[in-house]
């Protein structure tokens, strides 16, 4: 499942700037609302896969992009859209930390 393997890369992502919260309320900080796959030539098991990443803020929304690469060849972009849900599922403002660190990103250009 390519959402998966972007799933492992955000976490990552986040784990690699200190951005996971260890809480029972982590699960709303960043509520995926969006996604998309654009499947390019197939992933196959054992498959060697290199996932580059790159992730901007757009108002209360958190937006990842994808690329899985295998063996230098592209096989899929996708994208990933989060934001942060207050208890009662209402949106609310992203972090103070997470608004921070993306300020701090690079943000090539849009791939899917």
């Amino acid at each position: 499942n390519y959402l998966r393997f972007c799933e492992e890369a955000r976490v990552a992502w986040c784990v690699d700037r200190n951005l996971l919260i260890n809480s029972n309320k982590a699960v709303f900080s960043l509520t995926v609302v969006e996604t998309r796959v654009r499947h390019i030539s197939p992933i196959r098991f054992a498959d060697p896969l290199k996932i580059v990443v790159q992730v901007k803020a757009d108002k209360a929304r958190v937006i990842f992009q994808y690329i899985l690469i295998v063996n230098d060849r592209e096989a899929a972009r996708a994208e990933t859209v989060h934001c942060s849900l207050a208890e009662d599922f209402k949106v609310i403002r992203l972090d103070k930390n997470m608004t921070a660190i993306l300020k701090e990103e690079k943000w090539t250009e849009t791939w899917l």
